[in-house]
Formats: structure tokens, C-alpha cells, sequence
């Protein structure tokens, strides 16, 4: 990596960190807004709002306007994290390196700071400080809710557990996955692409599939990880999956077809990108930093 890339990586995930902390300082002072702090600004690597930016500097979007669905990309994750931590979901005392929301402030504080957070993420969208086009917001707004909600992201985690302890087909298992993460990312790109206030369906359909792509890699690594690394370098407890009988390409193809399976996922969006190559060096980025994650 460069020292320019370095330094755009940087400079978004500190542009990110400041407008979530400016965000929660205009919120009421109570329990429920610590829990929520507590959760969203303890770190992480921003991935999905940094998509959110690189994909603005390619379309030419003001970055104001990038911000605002970078803050609510970025509260959804959040939210999904603390639930998906709980004692009925994967029963995670940590992230990130500190202790999970429910170890932190209770089981009932977190599912509350989950629910404030995803309800914060619309808000911010729909507000009228969000300045583009009513068809464009009311797009992105439709996309975002769509890919989290009963078909998409809750869909997969829903399957992850009926899943656990069982045999699956590939299929099923990659299904299960591009819900799970897969749907978010596909959000991310495609809500990006509208702060262009431009309806191409071809490219719309592209980087609908690139962030298919992108969620499907995060993924794999992450279950590589979860063998491979160990919980400090992780920020979470390593080998969880195995503890808890989770359905990962390592359960059921073992470790070295998961590298293959991300080896060919991260050929094939280079490949995606090397067709669309002009203005595309940030995501180029961002992919190497997926694929090269340690954590």
C-alpha cells in the first residue's frame, strides 16, 4: 500500500469518526446514548462508509452529501453488531477489543441501543439535511431497508442460526451469506451510486454485484480469521465459529477451499474493476485491505 493510499484511508476513516462524534454530541444526554456511543464510536475500520466515499469521489458527489449515508451505513452496521454479539445470537463478551455492549451496560440496554441505532440511520436519511433529489432519497432509503430488513440481512442471520450444528449445500451456504453480510454491502454501493442523482441500470446492476462480491469476501475472511488469528489481534473472541457449531465455508470445505473460495471472489471483482477501471483506485483499495485484513 502506498503512503497516498495510507493517507486516504486515514483521512476518510477520521472524517467518519468525527461527523458520527458530532452526531451523538446533538443528542440528549441519557443511558441509552452512552450505550449507543459505546457501540459505534469504539473503533473499527469504517469499511462500508469508506466504500461509501470512494465511490462518491468517482461519481464527482459533494462529500457532504456522502456523509450523511456514510453516518447511517455506518449506525446500521453498528446496530447489526450488537445484536448479532447477544447471548441468543453468538453470545460475544467481545468487540473490537473491549467488552460487548450487553457485557458493558446489560442485555436490555443493548437490544434497546440495536433499535435506536437502526431507527438514528433513517432519520439522518430522510432528513431534509440530506439535499439530493426526493426520487433519489426515497431510492436509497428503499434499498437500505430492503437489504436489511425481512429478506435481506435479518433473513440471513435468521439462517445462520436455523443453520448452526447443520450440513448445508454450498449453495445454501453461499445464499445465507450474501444475506447476512452480502445485502448490506450491496446496499452500500448501490445507495453510493445514487448520491449521483443518475438512474443507469447497467451501472446500477454493476455495482449492485460488486458489493455482492465485497460482502461474500468480508465474510469468508472473516471465518478464516475466526481459525486462523487469535482474539487479540481479532478484537473477538477467535475460534467462536467452531465453539458455537456456526455453518462457514471452513465447516464444511475446510480451510484451504475457503482460501481458494476468497482467492477466486477477489480475482473476480478485480477483474469487475479492471473492466471499469477509470476512477476506480479507491475500491481497487479497499478490496486489497479486505483480502489483506488481519483482524
Amino acid at each position: 500500500m502506498t503512503s497516498l493510499s495510507n493517507d486516504w484511508l486515514i483521512n476518510h476513516q477520521e472524517r467518519i469518526n468525527l461527523n458520527l462524534k458530532s452526531l451523538f454530541a446533538k443528542q440528549a444526554n441519557s443511558q441509552i446514548k452512552k450505550v449507543c456511543e459505546y457501540a459505534v464510536l469504539n473503533g473499527g475500520k469504517r469499511i462500508r462508509a469508506l466504500v461509501v466515499y470512494a465511490i462518491s469521489e468517482n461519481l464527482k458527489v459533494d462529500l457532504k452529501k456522502s456523509d450523511n449515508l456514510a453516518m447511517a451505513i455506518e449506525l446500521i452496521h453498528a446496530y447489526s453488531l450488537i445484536h448479532d454479539d447477544l447471548p441468543a445470537m453468538d453470545n460475544d463478551d467481545l468487540r473490537r477489543g473491549k467488552p460487548t455492549c450487553h457485557i458493558k451496560f446489560g442485555e436490555d440496554q443493548a437490544i434497546l441501543a440495536g433499535d435506536a441505532l437502526q431507527t438514528l440511520a433513517f432519520q439522518i436519511i430522510s432528513n431534509n439535511t440530506f439535499d439530493i433529489i426526493d426520487q433519489f432519497k426515497i431510492n436509497i432509503i428503499q434499498t437500505l431497508s430492503n437489504s436489511i430488513g425481512i429478506d435481506g440481512m435479518v433473513l440471513g442471520q435468521s439462517l445462520d442460526m436455523l443453520y448452526t450444528n447443520q450440513k448445508i449445500s454450498q449453495q445454501k451456504l453461499i445464499e445465507m451469506q450474501s444475506l447476512k453480510t452480502g445485502k448490506l454491502f450491496e446496499a452500500t454501493f448501490v445507495s453510493s451510486y445514487y448520491l449521483s442523482e443518475k438512474n443507469d441500470l447497467d451501472k446500477m446492476n454493476f455495482y449492485q454485484a460488486l458489493g455482492n462480491q465485497f460482502g461474500r469476501l468480508y465474510q469468508i475472511i472473516d471465518d478464516i480469521l475466526d481459525l486462523t488469528s487469535d482474539t487479540q489481534t481479532l478484537g473477538k473472541t477467535s475460534g467462536k465459529d467452531a465453539i458455537n457449531m456456526k455453518t462457514t465455508f471452513l465447516s464444511e470445505s475446510g480451510l484451504s477451499k475457503a482460501q481458494q473460495e476468497a482467492n477466486k471472489i477477489y480475482r473476480s471483482i478485480k477483474e469487475k474493476l479492471g473492466k471499469d477501471a477509470q476512477g476506480q483506485e479507491r475500491l481497487n483499495l479497499l478490496a486489497d485491505v479486505i483480502y489483506n485484513r488481519d483482524h
